[in-house]
């Protein structure tokens, strides 16, 4: 293992900010300093000695990587940059090989407007050989880009640069690096690598993306393509509707989040309450695609933010309708209706023929009049309806796998202290946390996992008490990532409960730094 880092350190996805012998990472190396010493035979990068001539061929034919204690330094940066394709690929099988147990020095790379997505990819060490390049050039760097100016604007550059870095560091820390890459998106390669990352490259990407950020700023069509927001819609399509009930009501979303809170919903909800438990809510939207109201409190769907202008790009109608189509192949309702505006008449293609579809403002109150009869006609008396109950075993199912089902029979809703509590006698198996939409396990649910070996942290023999740190994991399923809710053990023993900090490889390869914030230590 690696040379413990000290103090702080933060995860997010492959991205990795922290301290370490005095520095602070993501770092840029000053090529005229001390940090950067090149010999006859050897380079000293951050006091770590390379023989030049020992190195390893790369997974990229004709380029060369020298492995050192901590670092991997990636030659002819300048050269791989302009394959973004191969260079993507080539740092997601670095990852592969080493996860985080090296830091990345992607030599001769430093353009500020690529440091945020090669970031997002790994790369923890820059340096300055492209800033001075640049900078002789009479080239400046701004806010709003590249520009000309009749003097050698070397120091400026310097710090605009170091500035990036230090967005980049909050941003890791914060989990908002997503926002930063797509922001930033000045530079066509940056864009172009953090496509190919989405599209080719998905599911390396998504085994480490946080299971929730602080907020989604959806404010480009990149964000159709996050991660998180792409392992979403992947579990739509498998979702499995609360039981009973069986008509399925499509609304459109609203720019309040969670939109029961709406003033539209709560217009529309307000008109059709009598008859709520006998439908299932679905709410259409970008870029998450389709919400069933039971997650509505949960992420993304709580978290994104997005112009609402009434307009729909062509990538966000195909989602959207394949979306719909996908969900409504697997989950089969006795009856649809859409109640949509008229700028999501597009979905109209996707719905089964025979759906009742009400077109147009949904707060007027000829429409909602419409939806009442429309609603009267398909109900009945004897029409089965969903519980409170049937909608968080749902939840369940969605946040943890289908194998939790079987745990569920038998069990009871109860509330206290305005907390929802899952029981079955006198234990309580789930607490849901409204702020964000999921279940905490508890230690009369922590044996289901141990059973199951899901979401399991194999720990040191300790007693975990306020935070476990890397250094004390010994092992951790692959199906962890930073913010899941997990179980520690040892010896299969359960230990306790809590919420994961960093994702499952990242505690496996880590020797320091925090990795699950403890909810419940079991004791003796």
């Amino acid at each position: 293992m690696p040379e413990k880092i000290k103090d702080k350190q933060y995860v997010m996805g492959f991205s990795w900010a922290g301290y370490r012998n005095g520095r602070k990472f993501p770092f840029m190396i000053n090529t005229f300093s001390d940090d950067y010493i090149n010999k006859d035979d050897s380079i000293e990068i951050l006091g770590e000695e390379f023989k030049k001539k020992i190195y390893y061929p790369s997974f990229l034919s004709g380029e060369k990587i020298i492995e050192g204690k901590n670092i991997v330094i990636i030659f002819n940066g300048l050269e791989l940059i302009q394959r973004p394709g191969k260079l993507v690929s080539f740092l997601v099988e670095l990852r592969r090989k080493y996860g985080y147990t090296k830091l990345f020095y992607l030599q001769g790379i430093s353009d500020p407007y690529t440091m945020p997505v090669l970031s997002y990819l790994g790369v923890n060490i820059f340096d300055d050989l492209y800033i001075r390049r640049e900078s002789m050039e009479s080239i400046k760097y701004t806010a709003a880009g590249k520009s000309r100016v009749d003097y050698n604007p070397l120091e400026e550059n310097i710090k605009f640069a170091e500035s990036m870095l230090e967005s980049i560091f909050d941003s890791i820390k914060n989990n908002t690096l997503r926002e930063i890459a797509e922001k930033i998106g000045i530079s066509g390669k940056a864009l172009e690598m953090l496509r190919i990352a989405d599209r080719e490259y998905y599911s390396e990407f998504a085994s480490v993306f946080p299971s929730r950020t602080p907020y989604i700023q959806a404010n480009s069509l990149e964000s159709l393509n996050r991660p998180d927001i792409t392992e979403y819609r992947n579990k739509i399509l498998d979702y499995e509707k609360p039981d009973h009930r069986n008509i399925a009501l499509l609304l459109p979303c609203s720019a309040k989040k969670p939109y029961s809170e709406s003033k539209t919903h709560k217009k529309i909800l307000g008109s059709i309450w009598q008859y709520r438990k006998y439908v299932h809510e679905l709410i259409v939207t970008s870029p998450v695609g389709l919400v069933p109201r039971e997650l509505e409190s949960g992420y993304p769907a709580r978290f994104y933010d997005i112009p609402v202008i009434g307009t729909w790009y062509e990538d966000e109608k195909l989602m959207m309708k394949n979306l719909i189509k996908g969900y409504l192949a697997r989950n089969h309702y006795k009856d649809v209706i859409a109640y949509i505006p008229d700028d999501l008449g597009f979905i109209m293609e996707s719905i089964p023929s025979g759906s009742t579809v009400i077109e147009g403002r949904v707060t007027e109150e000829k429409n909602l009049s419409m939806l009442q009869e429309a609603l009267r006609e398909k109900i009945s008396p004897e029409s089965e309806y969903g519980k409170k109950l049937d909608d968080y075993k749902a939840l369940l199912r969605f946040q943890f796998g289908s194998w939790i089902m079987p745990y569920l029979e038998d069990i009871k809703l109860i509330n206290s202290f305005h907390q929802d509590m899952l029981v079955r006698g006198k234990n309580i198996l789930f607490v849901y946390n409204d702020s964000i939409g999921r279940f905490s396990i508890t230690p009369a649910s922590g044996k289901f996992f141990l059973e199951n070996n899901k979401f399991n942290v194999s720990i040191d023999n300790f007693r975990p008490t306020a935070t476990v740190y890397a250094m004390g994991i010994l092992d951790a399923t692959s199906d962890i990532h930073a913010f899941d809710e997990v179980i520690m053990t040892h010896n299969n023993e359960l230990r306790g409960t809590g919420t994961a900090l960093i994702p499952s490889r990242a505690m496996i390869d880590m020797d320091s730094g925090a990795a699950i914030k403890v909810r419940a230590g079991l004791k003796n």
